[in-house]
């Protein structure tokens, strides 16, 4: 954990600074841990890039201390920094005023982010929903009805732009016009997946894309960890909708767990793989999530809507027509309004979050009362 990072000169400039900071992370043998103890040595960045071989080789050792005035790294931290400017994305650093607080209590920090889009989200409470890239339709349809519910409450919902979960929670957000943020795991110049173009564009546009890592970065396995801690940094709470016992979420849980952000859970079915790794977050007493109303409240968000509101119509207002004479169980109100399990529950979900119907054990609901 850096617990103290001195300011670099006044009249050296941030964006000297953080040109530094992207240099040192380039140079093979300095990972992060090294470069927080280069810029705690030597009270800045560009100090330790001037520092003399055998200063800078008593902090990381001499291999680093020649690397670091390799050609090939300088041009390649220009070329990334004249594309981030040529993409109006911002630049900050672990020393600026605009760099998120939570993530100074990580053991290995994000020296520079690359921002594109509103950087004012990072100042607004946000939840972090995770989970399966091959996600079953339920846990899709959740994960988009409990974005757009955080959304529509002011929060801003956080996720990893990846397939399933990820970007279902994004587009939920996005839906009904709230703020979302994605940490990336490549540099903030392209989507990934390429397939999340359209996605990535909106998210630019009126939400905000994250990431540590120079513009043309490729999206390596190894830089997926990474992300998945910056996830938990960001967040009031964590939610796993759905994840099987090696999915890169429970590397979020396990920041969360040591930042002490509060893990939510949402139960599956016994058996099924793609979702034994968030059952099991269950047995390890992390909180479940049952009801989206009941998680809002957790909040200390008042979800309720209303009475004089018109009822809802078309398929919503059949469903809430199937519980006039109490709690039902999804199978029976699906059948009766012709629907599929899955959309019943989708629109469960939202006649829930707003206001009219409340979720019981068992996936049985009742109206509001």
């Amino acid at each position: 954990m850096v617990e103290s990072l001195s300011s670099p000169d006044a009249g050296a400039g941030a964006q000297a600074e953080a040109r530094a900071l992207l240099v040192l992370d380039q140079v093979p043998g300095i990972g992060l841990k090294k470069l927080a103890r280069l810029v705690a040595r030597f009270g800045s960045g560009q100090a330790a890039l001037q520092a003399s071989d055998e200063a800078f080789s008593s902090v990381v050792g001499p291999h680093p201390a020649h690397a670091r005035r390799d050609v090939e790294i300088h041009q390649r931290v220009d070329v990334g920094v004249s594309e981030a400017e040529r993409l109006s994305a911002r630049t900050v650093t672990w020393a600026d005023d605009g760099y998120p607080a939570m993530l100074h209590n990580l053991a290995d920090p994000p020296p520079v982010l690359f921002l594109r889009g509103r950087a004012e989200l990072l100042s607004t409470p946000s939840i972090t929903i995770v989970g399966a890239r091959k996600a079953t339709e339920r846990a899709r349809d959740f994960a988009r009805q409990l974005a757009s519910a955080l959304a529509r409450t002011g929060y801003t919902v956080v996720s990893g732009m990846a397939l399933g979960i990820d970007g279902c929670a994004h587009q939920g957000a996005l839906d009904v016009g709230g703020g979302t943020i994605a940490v990336l795991g490549r540099g903030p110049d392209r989507a990934y997946p390429a397939s999340h173009g359209r996605l990535f564009r909106d998210i630019t546009a009126s939400g905000l894309a994250v990431s540590e890592f120079l513009p043309g970065t490729p999206p390596l396995p190894h830089h997926f960890p990474r992300r998945n801690r910056v996830l938990a940094a960001l967040c009031q709470a964590v939610v796993v909708v759905e994840a099987s016992r090696r999915s890169g979420s429970l590397i979020t849980v396990e920041h969360a767990l040591d930042l002490g952000v509060d893990v939510y859970a949402v139960p599956g079915p016994v058996g099924q793989r793609s979702c034994e790794g968030s059952n099991a977050l269950l047995a390890d007493g992390a909180r479940p999530l049952v009801s989206v109303t009941r998680f809002l409240e957790d909040l200390g968000v008042d979800p309720a809507r209303s009475p004089s509101r018109p009822a809802p119509e078309g398929p919503g207002g059949l469903l809430l027509g199937g519980l006039e004479s109490g709690p039902t169980h999804v199978e029976q109100l699906a059948e009766a309004a012709g629907l599929r399990v899955s959309e019943a529950l989708a629109l469960l979900a939202e006649l829930e979050v707003d206001g009219w119907v409340e979720q019981r054990p068992g996936l049985r609901f009742q109206r509001a009362g």
